[in-house]
C-alpha cells in the first residue's frame, strides 16, 4: 500500500471515530444530561416537583459525573475504551428512557446518578479516543467539531420535547429514549480505537510541558469555577424564563438558542485557539459567559434573554474545549489522567451549583439571586485564570 494510500485510509478511520465521538456526545451529554433542562418545567407543573427537589436531581447526576471522571483516571491506556464506551452508551439511553417510567424521586436518584455516571465516562474516554485518532493524523484543528455534539444534542433535544411532552412530561423521556436508539445504531460500528501510532510533542506540545507544573494548577482551578457557574443556568434557565412576566411561551425556545449557538461554536473557539494558543480564548470565553448568565436578570424580556442565551450556548462548550484541550497538551504523555482530572474538578462544582442555587431559591423565591451569584462565581474563574497566566509567565505560551 503507498504511502497516500495508508494516509487516506487513516483519515477515513479518524473521520469515522470524529463522526462517533460527535453523536456519543449528542446523546450523552446533549440528551442524557442537559435534556433535563427543558423537561424539568414540565415535572414541577405537572408532578409538583419542588426546586430543591430538582436541584437534587441535577446534583445527583453530576455526582455521577464526577464518580466517572476519577474512575476514568485509573484506567489504564491499554484498556479498550471503545468497549467501555459502548456499554456506557447504553447505560446512558436506557437511564434517560426509564426516567419517564416511574414517579419515584428515590428510583429518579437512583437514575440521575447512573446516567451522570455513563455520560461522564462517555465524555473523558470519547474526548481521549478522538483526541488521540485527530492528533495522530495532524487533524486537531478539527477538535471543534466534536464537542459540537453537545450543542447539537441540546438543540434536538429542545426541539423535539415541546413535541414528546404534548400530553405528559413522561413521553419526553420515552421519546429521547427512541431517538438515542437510533442515533447509537447508526455509528455503533464507529466507535472503535485509532491504530496505535507514534507521535511526537509539537512546538506547543513542548511549551506546554515546559510550563506544565505552573499552570495546570490554576486550570484546575478554574474549570472547576467553570462547573459552579455555568450548571446553575444551565439548569434552571427554562424555569427562570418561564416566571419571568410575559416571557412564559419563550421559555422553550431559550434552550434551543443555547444548543444551536453551541453547535458552531466550539469550531469557532478552536479556530480561536489555532490563532492565539489557550489562554485567551479561555479567559474571553469566560467573560462572555459571564455576561450571558446575568442579561436575562438584567434585561428580562425577548432580547436579554436571547442574547443571554446565545452568549451562555456560545461559550460554556468552547470553555470545555479549550480546557480540556489545554489540559491535554499540558500532560502529553498522561493526556487520559489528566481529562479525567479535569473533569472530576468540572464535576465538583457541578455538584455544589445546584444544591445551593436550590437552597438560595427557596430562601429568596427567586432565580435571580442564583443566576447573580453564578455570575460571580465565573468573574472569580476570570480574575483566577488571569492570574494564572501572569504567575506562570506565560507570554509565549499566549502566543502559540
Amino acid at each position: 500500500m503507498s504511502r497516500s494510500e495508508t494516509k487516506g485510509k487513516g483519515k477515513a478511520t479518524s473521520t469515522k471515530i470524529l463522526i462517533g465521538g460527535f453523536v456519543m456526545l449528542t446523546i450523552a451529554m446533549g440528551i442524557g444530561r442537559f435534556s433535563y433542562t427543558s423537561i424539568l418545567p414540565f415535572m414541577q407543573s405537572q408532578i409538583n416537583l419542588s426546586i430543591t427537589e430538582a436541584g437534587y436531581l441535577a446534583a445527583i447526576n453530576n455526582l455521577g459525573y464526577l464518580v466517572a471522571a476519577f474512575c476514568a483516571s485509573l484506567m489504564t491506556s491499554g484498556a479498550r475504551k471503545s468497549t467501555h464506551l459502548q456499554v456506557h452508551l447504553v447505560l446512558c439511553i436506557l437511564t434517560t428512557g426509564l426516567m419517564g417510567a416511574t414517579s419515584s424521586f428515590f428510583l429518579w436518584v437512583i437514575l440521575r446518578f447512573i446516567a451522570g455516571l455513563s455520560s461522564g465516562f462517555i465524555f473523558v474516554l470519547a474526548s481521549s479516543l478522538v483526541l488521540d485518532a485527530l492528533l495522530a493524523d495532524k487533524r486537531e484543528k478539527r477538535i471543534g467539531v466534536f464537542y459540537g455534539g453537545v450543542g447539537f444534542g441540546i438543540a434536538l433535544s429542545g426541539l423535539l420535547i415541546p413535541l414528546f411532552s404534548l400530553h405528559s412530561w413522561r413521553g419526553a423521556w420515552i421519546g429521547l429514549l427512541v431517538v438515542s436508539i437510533i442515533l447509537a445504531a447508526i455509528i455503533w460500528r464507529f466507535i472503535q480505537e485509532p491504530k496505535k501510532q507514534h507521535s511526537s510533542l509539537n512546538a506547543s506540545d513542548k511549551k506546554f510541558f515546559v510550563k506544565e507544573t505552573n499552570l495546570f494548577p490554576y486550570l484546575l482551578i478554574v474549570y472547576g469555577l467553570e462547573g459552579l457557574g455555568y450548571i446553575v443556568s444551565a439548569t434552571f434557565l427554562v424555569s427562570y424564563v418561564k416566571q419571568v412576566p410575559n416571557m412564559e411561551f419563550f421559555s422553550d425556545y431559550s434552550w434551543i438558542i443555547v444548543g444551536v449557538a453551541a453547535v458552531p461554536s466550539t469550531i469557532f473557539w478552536s479556530w480561536c485557539m489555532g490563532k492565539m494558543g489557550y489562554v485567551k480564548p479561555l479567559i474571553f470565553a469566560l467573560i462572555l459567559q459571564a455576561i450571558g448568565v446575568i442579561l436575562p436578570v438584567l434585561i428580562p424580556n425577548i432580547f436579554g434573554v436571547t442574547l443571554g442565551s446565545i452568549l451562555f450556548g456560545g461559550t460554556f462548550m468552547g470553555i470545555s474545549m479549550l480546557a480540556i484541550t489545554a489540559a491535554r497538551a499540558l500532560k502529553p504523555t498522561n493526556g487520559n489522567q489528566a481529562i479525567a482530572l479535569m473533569t472530576g474538578f468540572f464535576g465538583t462544582g457541578q455538584i455544589l451549583g445546584p444544591i445551593g442555587a436550590g437552597f438560595v431559591m427557596d430562601t429568596t423565591k427567586s432565580y435571580s439571586v442564583s443566576l447573580a451569584l453564578a455570575t460571580l462565581v465565573l468573574v472569580i474563574a476570570v480574575i483566577v485564570m488571569i492570574m494564572g497566566s501572569v504567575m506562570s509567565n506565560c507570554k509565549n505560551l499566549m502566543n502559540v
